[in-house]
Parts: C-alpha cells; sequence; structure tokens
C-alpha cells in the first residue's frame, strides 16, 4: 500500500510531461516570411533644368603691376627721410619718401633768377635803342617805302638779347625743378622691396637707392587650356570689351581670403606643347578690403599662390550632373518611378571640375544614381536613397 502510494505522483509526473509533447508536437509552428529582393542601396540626386555660368577654375601666384627702381636726379645729402622708407613699409601715392638737402639748389634759383632780370634789362635797353634808331631812320628818309638795314635798327643786338632773355627764364625753370627733385614722393600706393638710404648720405645723381612695389593692382598670369578659353571673355588689342569676373581665394590656416577682378589680357602666346594660353588676371585696390591693423593674409601681396574662378558664358536650360555620376561611354544611370536602372547616353557641353553641364538625354525631375555598382544592367532593381539638395 505504501508502494502504491510512493508510485502515484511519478506517474503523474509522466503522464503530464507526455501530455506536453504531444501538444508541443501537434502545434503549427508558422513558417518565416520571405521578405521579396529589392536590389542594391543606392544613393540618387535629382536633376533640376536652369541656367548656369560656365566657370573655368586655375591656379597662379600674385604679381604688381608696378615696380621703380626709386632714383634719385640730383645729388647731395639725404636731409630728411620717412620712417615707412624700410623694408616692408608701405606708403600712400604723394607721400615723402626722403629728401635731399636743398640749400644750393634754392640758391641756383636765386641766381637763375637774378641772371634773368639782367637778360630782361639787356632786351628792354636794345628794344628801346632799336625803336630810337628807327624813328630817326624814318626822319632821314620821310616817304620812303623801303625797310630800314637790319644792322641800323640793331636787330642782331635784338635777337642776341632775346637769345638770353630765353635762356635765363629756362635756366629758372631747370633750377627749380631741381629744387623740386630733391624731394622724392611716390609715385603710386606701394610698399618698399628694398632700400640702401641712410640719414645724411651722400647720394648722386642716377644711382637707384630703392625699389618699390605698387599696391593699387595685382595681376595673376593664369594658364588655360584652349578648350576653356572659348568660354571666358578675354579683351583684346586694348579694346573696350569688359573681360571675364573673376574670383580670386586664397586658403591658409583653415580660412578662406576673397578678391574680386577680371580678366584683362592674354599674353599672346600658346604653348605648343599642351594646348594652353595664358591670360592676366587683375586686381584692383587689393587691400582695400584690409585696412591697417588686420593680418597680412587679408592682403593679395605679390608672391602669394592662388586659386580662381573664371566666369564665362552663361549657358540656359542645362542639366548639372555630379562629376562622379558619368559612367563609360558618356553614359549616367538613371533610377525611374518603379526603382529600375536606366542606361542613358548624354550630350555633354561643358565638362567642369564638380560637374557635367548636359543638354541633351536626360530631364529634369529624373534622379540619377551616384553609387557604383557592379554589374550594372537595363532595367536592374534597385533601393534608391534620394540625397537632400544641397
Amino acid at each position: 500500500m505504501r508502494t502504491n502510494r510512493a508510485i502515484l505522483p511519478l506517474l503523474v509526473i509522466v503522464i503530464a510531461l507526455g501530455l506536453t509533447f504531444i501538444l508541443v508536437k501537434s502545434r503549427n509552428i508558422p513558417k518565416p516570411l520571405e521578405t521579396p529582393y529589392l536590389g542594391p542601396l543606392v544613393e540618387t540626386a535629382e536633376l533640376v533644368k536652369s541656367s548656369r555660368r560656365v566657370v573655368v577654375f586655375g591656379t597662379g601666384t600674385a604679381q604688381s603691376r608696378q615696380e621703380v627702381n626709386i632714383t634719385p636726379q640730383v645729388r647731395g645729402r639725404v636731409s630728411e627721410l620717412s620712417t615707412n622708407m624700410v623694408e616692408g613699409g608701405t606708403f600712400r601715392k604723394g607721400e615723402l619718401l626722403f629728401a635731399i638737402e636743398s640749400v644750393d639748389y634754392e640758391l641756383a634759383i636765386d641766381l637763375a633768377r637774378a641772371s634773368l632780370a639782367q637778360a630782361e634789362l639787356e632786351l628792354q635797353r636794345n628794344e628801346n635803342l632799336a625803336r630810337v634808331a628807327r624813328q630817326e631812320w624814318h626822319a632821314l628818309n620821310p616817304g620812303s617805302t623801303e625797310e630800314p638795314d637790319p644792322l641800323v635798327v640793331y636787330e642782331p643786338q635784338m635777337k642776341s638779347a632775346r637769345a638770353q632773355r630765353d635762356a635765363a627764364a629756362a635756366n629758372v625753370r631747370q633750377a627749380e625743378i631741381n629744387l623740386q627733385r630733391t624731394r622724392l614722393l611716390a609715385p603710386f600706393n606701394g610698399y618698399v622691396r628694398s632700400e640702401q638710404l641712410e640719414l645724411g648720405q651722400y647720394l648722386n645723381a642716377g644711382s637707384a637707392v630703392a625699389t618699390i612695389v605698387g599696391t593699387d593692382q595685382v595681376e595673376i598670369v593664369v594658364p588655360v587650356i584652349l578648350d576653356d578659353l572659348a568660354w571666358l571673355q578675354v579683351p583684346r588689342n586694348g579694346g573696350l570689351q569688359k573681360g571675364s569676373e573673376v574670383e580670386v581665394e586664397l586658403q591658409s590656416g583653415g580660412r578662406n581670403f576673397r578678391w574680386q577682378g577680371a580678366i584683362t589680357r592674354a599674353m599672346g602666346e600658346i604653348d605648343p606643347h599642351n594646348r594652353t594660353a595664358h591670360v592676366v588676371v587683375t586686381v584692383t585696390d587689393p587691400l582695400a578690403k584690409d585696412g591697417a591693423g588686420k593680418s597680412l593674409l587679408n592682403q593679395l601681396l605679390p608672391g602669394m599662390f592662388v586659386e580662381v574662378r573664371m566666369l564665362g558664358e552663361e549657358l540656359a536650360d542645362v542639366i548639372a550632373v555630379p562629376r562622379g555620376a558619368l559612367r563609360d561611354n558618356d553614359t549616367v544611370w538613371i533610377a525611374d518611378s518603379e526603382n529600375r536602372l536606366h542606361i542613358r547616353t548624354v550630350d555633354i557641353i561643358r565638362r567642369e571640375r564638380d560637374e557635367i553641364l548636359v543638354q541633351a538625354g536626360l530631364q529634369a525631375g529624373e534622379q540619377v544614381i551616384l553609387t557604383g555598382l557592379t554589374g550594372a544592367a537595363e532595367g536592374m532593381l534597385l533601393r534608391p536613397n534620394l540625397r537632400e539638395a544641397r
């Protein structure tokens, strides 16, 4: 009896386990759902038709349009020297650079004026003698239609006196000019590249003592291939035609500095080896946007290496396609409304650094595929992800 009581709980457990097993085996387990294949994930961009300005990129080194050696035209000791007359010193047009001792040249003016006064008196004396002689001749020869002999009326003396008066007047003008030349003024806005000047130093006429560089205009010579040159406006033969606008940019220290300029001329020769021309970009007043006390990087100075964006002809109704979307044989991939790939041949009218400009083969609103694919084929199923417009 005790044995039966011990077996009964075990029997209940066995029966429970058996029923659980039967229930589990008999339950319908749902089969996993099959996910349909949607194709590879690709990034796309929506095409937009608009007017676009052709942009030609280039690089070059800034150089001053004006650079002259300062050479005194008179000799003497330096009596005054500008504090800006040092290497790197800046100045404005008309500002005094240095002066030469002027005492001798002031005395020269006094002597020249005295000589002029004497020459004028001599001329006046001869004019009086000539007038009296002419009156006497007519008194002695009343009614005569002949002219008196030149020697009688002092004509040779008059010519000599006039010549001496003119020479004395020229000496006065020369002395005044020499005095003006004792003060050396800046011919344009600029800075000092080099100088060899000291206060009290004796200078000879014609000896170069400094080199100054203009800052009113800076020029950049930019090489341009002939295919790009066709899109730009280049003034020729000194005409009034306006050259293409140019944006000049300097990148330094993680910052960008920009100036505005224009193409002013071409150098006139084509490199036959690489079919390249050289255009001159002129930036007017490159220091104006800086002002005193700011960084030199805000100033477009000679010697700086810069990038330029030359703005050329404007094209109407073109589609700009990212350069990375162009495939072999001038084709692009388009994702249609059913997420199928289509291969299109396009008519490229201009290849730029980051984009290609297309006039035929694409429609505004279509999605161009930016992602590269292996084994891309017409009608291929895709999962497009439209990139947000930038």
